[in-house]
């Protein structure tokens, strides 16, 4: 992840004047990153920690210099954990999630300088979740099964934008959801913003 932020900043960075970015106006964007996963006692006294690529899609309006409304897609990829029983040397099981969402947000943007902005972001995201679970050994599965769950849980952001010219910018972002049976749950990327 943190060579995806490095070569953008850098190629940001190199970039010759700075150009301010419309105080209103529609805006939408993609990105991509890592999504991240961790939940406490799942199996045998240990915890799930597993993490995947991810991207996400997003759009908002913004109606003055410092407020904006925004609402995304994204998509966790499937964080995966495994584990071994010291009774069963030979068995593990595995573990994985799969997790997609939509967020609505409100955004609250503090520009520091003609080119550059950071913002934070609170709202909410509709989530739906796949788990499996399989028992292998030398000889190949034994057991698997699969759940969904899906709900509406807070979510938040921070990050900064880097506005290279009128209509195109890039942004760095970490995100959060407090999705429930999940400890903690982040979203991290780096995404491309078009201004209208």
């Amino acid at each position: 992840m943190k060579y995806i932020f490095a070569t953008i900043a850098t190629a940001v960075l190199a970039a010759s004047p700075a150009f301010a970015a419309e105080d209103t106006g529609l805006y939408m964007g993609a990105g991509i990153g890592n999504f991240a996963v961790d939940s406490d006692q799942i199996y045998n006294g240990k915890n799930f920690d597993g993490s995947d690529f991810a991207y996400k899609f997003f759009g908002g309006y913004q109606f003055m210099k410092w407020l904006a409304v925004e609402v995304e897609y994204f998509d966790g990829g499937e964080p995966t954990d495994v584990y071994r029983n010291p009774s069963f040397p030979n068995d593990r099981l595995r573990l994985g999630t799969s997790v997609t969402g939509w967020v609505g947000s409100a955004v609250g943007i503090w520009p520091i300088n003609e080119s550059f902005d950071v913002f934070g972001k609170l709202g909410f995201v509709y989530w739906d979740a796949g788990g499996s679970g399989k028992v292998r050994n030398d000889v190949g599965t034994i057991v698997k099964t699969s759940v969904n769950e899906d709900g509406t849980d807070f979510a938040w952001g921070v990050g900064g934008t880097w506005n290279f010219s009128e209509a195109f910018g890039v942004r760095a972002e970490y995100q959060g959801f407090e999705l429930s049976n999940f400890n903690s749950t982040s979203l991290a990327t780096a995404s491309i913003v078009w201004r209208f």
